[in-house]
């Protein structure tokens, strides 16, 4: 309280605080540059796909709170500048968040300076102090926390409070400066007087001299000296004790102390028309943008619901702050939609133009190809460079599978999501209820979880099977000069996910409760936990990939008319099993082999197939393929 109010005295003799310090100009300028930046830049929420790109969401609720309105009493713009000046003056930011049906429907930003946290059991918990001095708690999950730099992760620092020496004395140089020119503009003197003087005498002599001279307008006012006075200066003339320098130097301080370019502040003594665009960039990129990312991943964290954490992110546009000049603007889109990494209208939308018909389409300059398809190039005839001629079976072959390997890491991630969160919480319940050797409570927690879980293993692989669906399905119709039934494609694609969840889901309950019946069934759980962490991201990833691309061809091939399926084996290494199959020929209607079926070759043990298969994977580690006859 004392410091809210008085500030932390300081060795110039000036207190400081986040208030006062605000009188001082280039703080108020440096933060204002810094809230009101920060409140104009457009802020979008995205998606992931599958493919590594993103799309805009339009139709969640956290839209309007981020674009039009956090709560009824203020714009988004006013609500991004006052958090940001928080940020920037006292180191953090607070906002009460207003649930109504498990969502949050409005932001209220709290007074740094009233807030305390503390812990509890272990759990943050905040405790606001309102305007009337009444004290509210709030928890964690209540309140979003916007921090700045902290050594401790709780809390960040104040930059006013660390540098409220070098505050101090700016503020003691501009009170100098303000008693110095109120006095008019001369520093302290004495008069005097080659006789004694009375006490009244001195007084009325003093009164009447600074009635005349005293202020910024009277200080060039003639003085009229009689019986033979004189007038005597005493201290240190300001040009003598760098008066002006020390100011200007402050100012460089505290764009220093808020890592601006001084212009950015209206300090230009070291700006040139050479390099002011140089410094407007840099502000951006190392004064600007790391603010963004606090408030990119506070978001994230704290305002998106951990089901959607990975699949949706929000996202700071400042591409209007880099374009630079017409030239240099006109230049990157002529190279951009040259190169095929830009279309005509991402070009127009950049400079606020609608789009135009036809301009969504990205092109390419013929003289160049895909570096894994030089070889394909070398070896066919000029004029034959295109996917159309291509019509070799095992290349085709080789394309999808090389398309599906590229997706293996999309695939991984998805699978990495999925498993932490399901060693995450069995670990937990396990030590909860196996330490009091409940083992039937524990069941019985594993069956509700892994009903629920199946869910969030359809949320969690959806995004890595849409994605590899959209790239395998236009290459397989290209093969056969064939159009695909798209609604066949998403009722299968729905399917498969909900057919995988269910397959992924009632393996891993298996292991648990077989686990169960050891001796030291917690750390048998721990150890496997300990496994699927390690290896089941990549058994993901290698299996699902091979597994999508054949299935969601197949059904392609089978919407389009195909009536035969030809089986490929893939690579130099493949093994004698899958040789065995390469080349083989079948119904669309039926499978490669049915159940019981054995394969066998030449120094390998019999293959005895255990289900019937219409497509590869045949066995683990399988990169084998489809195509049409």
């Amino acid at each position: 309280m004392d410091y809210a109010v008085w500030g932390y005295p300081s060795t110039a003799g000036v207190n400081v605080n986040e208030y006062t310090a605000l009188r001082i100009v280039a703080v108020f300028a440096a933060i204002r540059v810094l809230a009101e930046t920060v409140a104009q830049l457009p802020v979008h929420l995205y998606r992931n796909r599958s493919d590594g790109g993103k799309e805009p969401v339009t139709d969640h609720w956290l839209c309007p709170l981020l674009h039009d309105s956090p709560n009824p009493e203020m714009t988004s713009f006013e609500f991004r500048e006052t958090l940001q000046a928080h940020l920037a003056s006292w180191g953090n930011a607070y906002c009460e968040k207003e649930y109504q049906g498990g969502r949050v429907v409005a932001l209220w930003p709290l007074r740094p300076d009233r807030m305390e946290i503390y812990r509890r059991n272990r759990e943050l918990v905040y405790l606001y102090r309102r305007q009337s001095g009444a004290t509210y708690e709030m928890p964690a999950w209540k309140c979003w926390h916007l921090r700045g730099l902290g050594f401790d992760g709780v809390v960040g620092y104040s930059p006013i409070a660390l540098a409220r020496e070098s505050l101090g004395l700016t503020q003691a140089a501009e009170q100098f400066g303000a008693s110095f020119f109120g006095n008019g503009a001369l520093p302290g003197m004495v008069l005097v007087h080659p006789k004694a003087l009375s006490e009244q005498a001195r007084k009325n002599l003093r009164e009447s001299w600074t009635k005349i001279h005293q202020g910024a307008k009277a200080g060039h006012t003639p003085a009229i000296l009689e019986e033979d006075m004189r007038v005597e200066k005493i201290g240190i003339p300001p040009e003598d004790s760098q008066f002006l320098e020390t100011r200007g130097f402050q100012v460089t301080e505290i764009a220093r102390l808020f890592r601006l370019p001084p212009h950015m502040i209206a300090d230009l003594s070291r700006s040139t028309f050479s390099n002011i665009e140089v410094q407007g960039a840099e502000f951006v990129m190392y004064s600007l943008l790391p603010w963004l990312k606090r408030w990119e991943a506070s978001i994230n964290k704290h305002l998106l619901p951990e089901s959607e954490t990975g699949r949706l992110f929000v996202k700071f546009n400042v591409s209007g702050l880099l374009r630079g000049d017409a030239a240099a603007r006109s230049q990157l889109y002529a190279s951009g939609i040259q190169n095929g990494w830009m279309s005509p209208n991402d070009a127009r939308a950049l400079e606020d133009m609608n789009p135009i018909e036809g301009g969504g389409q990205y092109f390419v300059q013929l003289n160049l190809v895909p570096l894994n398809m030089a070889a394909d190039v070398v070896a066919e005839p000029e004029g034959q460079r295109t996917l159309e001629t291509r019509a070799d079976n095992k290349r085709l072959a080789l394309h999808r599978a090389r398309i599906a390997k590229s997706y293996r890491t999309v695939f991984a991630d998805a699978g990495k999501r999925i498993v932490e969160r399901e060693t995450q919480n069995i670990l937990r319940a396990a030590k909860k209820h196996l330490s009091e050797r409940n083992l039937q409570s524990f069941e019985d927690w594993l069956t509700d979880f892994y009903r629920d879980f199946v869910d969030y293993v359809v949320r969690q692989i959806d995004p890595a099977v849409r994605g590899l669906s959209d790239a395998i399905v236009p290459i397989a119709m290209e093969e056969i000069k064939g159009k695909a039934d798209e609604e066949k494609i998403r009722e299968f694609l729905a399917e498969y996910e909900k057919a995988f969840a269910l397959r992924y889901t009632g393996s891993n309950k298996g292991q648990i409760l077989s686990l169960l019946r050891g001796e030291n069934p917690l750390e048998a759980i721990e150890e496997r936990l300990a496994e699927w962490a390690e290896r089941e991201p990549q058994k993901v990833a290698m299996n699902e990939t091979v597994q999508l691309s054949n299935a969601v061809a197949r059904v392609a091939f089978m919407s389009a008319g195909v009536t035969f399926l030809v089986w490929q084996a893939i690579g130099a290494d493949t093994c004698p099993i899958c040789q065995e199959m390469d080349g083989k020929t079948v119904g669309i209607e039926q499978p490669f082999l049915g159940h019981g079926d054995t394969l066998e070759s030449e120094g390998q043990s019999p293959y005895r197939v255990s289900r019937p298969t219409t497509h590869p994977p045949l066995h683990e580690g399988c990169q084998c393929q489809i195509t049409a006859q």
